[in-house]
């Protein structure tokens, strides 16, 4: 139950904002709500309680990333709109990402993921992420890395970010 209750108060935070003051989907036709029956959103750790066994507008999968005690990450799959009340925490903050920086603190990136479906990531130079969304997801994320599997997995997507910008890098040399 307590792991509900962090859920359902980090979503609050991020129910009525979003990345642009406008409706950041019209940019691009909702491109992250699209994707197959094999795409979908990671889910943090015990987010997974906030959804019911038998949904009709989405599955539940393993992924292919598990925790140090073994425990898999779970990856929400959408079968095309969903209940935008029910998003999942990945939605919510999509196209970013928290990170824990040098220090161990907590920190937002563009998650680069996104890069090729989001213009907020590809267009950068014509879109500015609202600073009143990224207040929000420190709000969000201030009793979510209470958790220390949240804290984990967050420690995972920044290794996963760091190794795509470090392939970037590569590349564009």
């Amino acid at each position: 139950m307590k792991t509900m209750f962090i859920y359902k108060k980090a979503w609050k935070h991020l129910e009525s904002i979003t990345p642009l003051r406008t409706d950041c989907g019209t940019l691009c036709d909702r491109a992250c709500c699209k994707g197959s029956d094999q795409d979908g959103m990671l889910l943090f750790p015990g987010e997974e309680a906030m959804y019911q066994a038998v949904e009709k507008d989405f599955s539940i999968r393993d992924s292919h990333i598990r925790l140090s005690d073994g425990t898999p990450v779970k990856l929400l799959v959408c079968r095309g709109s969903c209940d935008r009340k029910k998003r999942p925490l990945s939605c919510r903050i999509f196209p970013v990402i928290p990170q824990i920086d040098g220090q161990g603190c907590l920190a937002f990136a563009p998650d680069l993921r996104a890069a090729a479906v989001c213009p907020l990531l590809y267009r950068a130079d014509r879109h500015v992420i609202s600073p009143v969304f990224i207040d929000a997801l420190y709000s969000a994320f201030e009793v979510l890395v209470e958790d220390a599997r949240v804290v984990e997995f967050i420690e995972i997507l920044t290794r996963q970010n760091q190794d795509i910008a470090a392939d970037l890098e590569r590349f564009y040399e």
